[in-house]
């Protein structure tokens, strides 16, 4: 019984992780194409990827450099540099150097790009506002704590055996 109840969680995990790699971007797409009153916009979201969403919304609170973005995401920085290649391109963000630091490179939102950040939060903030009244909804706060432990317990586990 156990075991089974083992395998439930460990394929519930596994079907969650793939619904989040491969699933995600598309849904994230949708749900900004349906909140965007900006034609031109809503047609620059489909080939946005969610690193490039996530460079976007890493970018609001400040400018950053490319190491500084793939260090936040946890993403490599060639990602970085690929996806804001593009957001350059698209007019979304912006590249400049500073006078006194002509290495570095400081990407920044346009006014574009804001607005596809600040509708990509809005998305966040909704679907983890709807988590949160549907988990507390149904669940103890002690059994929320005991899940949370768990899930907690089996990411060590991962980190550690690889």
């Amino acid at each position: 019984m156990e075991n089974e109840s083992v395998m439930a969680l460990y394929h519930a995990i596994k079907q969650l992780r793939s619904d989040s790699v491969n699933g995600r971007g598309v849904q994230e797409q949708k749900w900004l194409q349906n909140q965007l009153s900006d034609e031109n916009l809503k047609t620059m979201i489909p080939q946005l990827s969610i690193i490039a969403l996530h460079i976007l919304s890493g970018l609001e609170a400040e400018e950053l450099t490319g190491v500084a973005l793939a260090d936040r995401l946890a993403v490599t920085r060639g990602g970085i540099t690929r996806a804001a290649k593009k957001l350059i391109q698209m007019g979304l963000i912006q590249a400049t150097k500073k006078p006194d630091d002509q290495k570095k490179i400081y990407y920044s939102l346009t006014a574009k790009g804001r607005v596809i950040a600040q509708s990509h939060d809005k998305m966040h903030e909704t679907l983890k506002a709807q988590v949160i009244d549907k988990v507390t909804e149904k669940y103890k706060d002690a059994e929320l704590k005991q899940a949370a432990s768990l899930i907690n317990d089996l990411m060590q586990f991962e980190r550690d055996f690889y």
